[in-house]
């Protein structure tokens, strides 16, 4: 008897200690930066480099969170964008892929991997706008930049609803340790409804997106294929225009979660 509860005793302990140990994994320790920052760590293996391209590349996609509706020719827009991507940051994918400043320090603590950053979007004719992003994590060793034209196949003003199609690259930078670039396309239809004339509106859109992503580790600390991956993406989202700001909110549906804010001004020069 006493062997059994001693067996029962052991097993229960080692189904208790694999699901915390996969959960708390040990962070890799740099004081080099004061925030958590892009260095392969030798364990890393080609699975969690193939699950990171994956995930990263959905994280760093350039979503400007706009509807469909050209913005005219010589019409500006100035915003504050953050997407939240939800992934696991226990993952070997992540946890290999980052280093802390200290043993407490998580890259997260949480479910969403936050990029906040800045985009100006531009109407260079009736049909056609550009956009630019830009995003700087502070204290750490990596940022996003990226860049976007949107060409207007519809744009029905009688019953106030538009069709376009969008492409756009954006990349990594900073980190010595790996490249990572994201390109897309876009596809999405938008319906405005006029809530008050000249003054409040409100841009319900829908879309599909198919991205591609490209990393590449240029550490001697792991010796790991570079990966070449595709994702579809299915967006929704809305925009709420009061008077020159604008309001919007977007949730894409993939492999990994987003759910992106923008707050924004928009002027004519």
């Amino acid at each position: 008897m006493k062997n059994i509860k001693s067996m029962v005793t052991a097993v229960v302990l080692a189904g208790m200690a694999g699901p915390v140990s996969s959960q708390n994994p040990d962070l890799h320790v740099s004081t080099k930066w004061k925030e958590c920052s892009f260095q392969i760590d030798p364990s890393l293996t080609q699975e969690a480099w193939h699950q990171f391209t994956q995930e990263a590349g959905l994280a760093t996609y350039f979503r400007s969170v706009t509807d469909a509706k050209p913005m005219g020719a010589g019409r500006f827009e100035l915003s504050i964008l953050q997407w939240n991507t939800r992934i696991d940051e226990s993952d070997d994918a992540w946890n290999n892929t980052f280093v802390h400043p200290d043993k407490e320090h998580w890259l997260i603590g949480g479910k969403q991997l936050p990029f906040p950053g800045l985009t100006l979007r531009a109407g260079v004719s009736g049909k056609v706008d550009v956009a630019a992003y830009w995003s700087k994590r502070p204290g750490a060793n990596y940022g996003v930049a990226g860049a976007q034209v949107q060409y207007n196949i519809i744009n029905d003003t009688t019953r106030n609803w538009a069709l376009s199609a969008r492409a756009g690259v954006n990349a990594l930078y900073g980190p010595a340790d790996l490249n990572l670039y994201t390109c897309g396309v876009d596809v999405l239809a938008s319906k405005t409804f006029n809530l008050i004339t000249n003054w409040i509106s409100l841009s319900a859109y829908a879309g599909l997106s198919s991205n591609a992503s490209h990393a590449h580790e240029k550490t001697d600390a792991v010796n790991l294929k570079d990966e070449y991956l595709s994702e579809l993406q299915y967006m929704a989202g809305a925009i709420a225009q009061i008077r020159f700001v604008r309001i919007g909110t977007e949730y894409n549906i993939s492999t990994v979660n987003t759910i992106s804010f923008k707050l924004g001004a928009t002027f004519n020069f």
